[in-house]
């Protein structure tokens, strides 16, 4: 039987909850046994070619592929506007310019992405 992100019916989920246990652990306990009942099976389904598919490539390419998020949102970032960046900035100093902190940000991120990624 294929599974189904969403239940047949929508009181499903609640009565789950309320079955999951009746008088034994906290509301939270039998809610999170209710979402792992029911979504469980399908995310399963998914996770495991995924995983596959994942665990196949070598680690330089993950490493590559994070570099590359951080460079994009780099590039992003000194994209924008000057208006946009200093808007609400009571003057526009240097020190004020968000592109140049976003940037003093990620670059220690992509160094330890290069040292530890070999």
């Amino acid at each position: 039987m294929p599974y189904s992100f969403l239940p047949a019916d929508h009181f499903q989920f609640a009565a789950a909850i309320v079955r999951a246990g009746a008088d034994d652990g906290s509301w939270s306990e039998r809610a999170q046994q209710a979402l792992q009942d029911a979504l469980g099976p399908p995310i399963k389904a998914l996770h495991g070619p995924v995983d596959a598919w994942l665990g196949s490539l070598p680690m330089s390419v993950a490493v590559a592929c994070t570099m590359g998020l951080y460079v994009v949102a780099m590039v992003w970032v000194w994209v924008l506007r000057r208006e946009f960046v200093f808007r609400g900035a009571p003057d526009q100093r240097w020190w004020r310019d968000l592109r140049i902190w976003s940037t003093v940000v990620l670059l220690p991120y992509i160094a330890v992405y290069i040292w530890l990624g070999r």
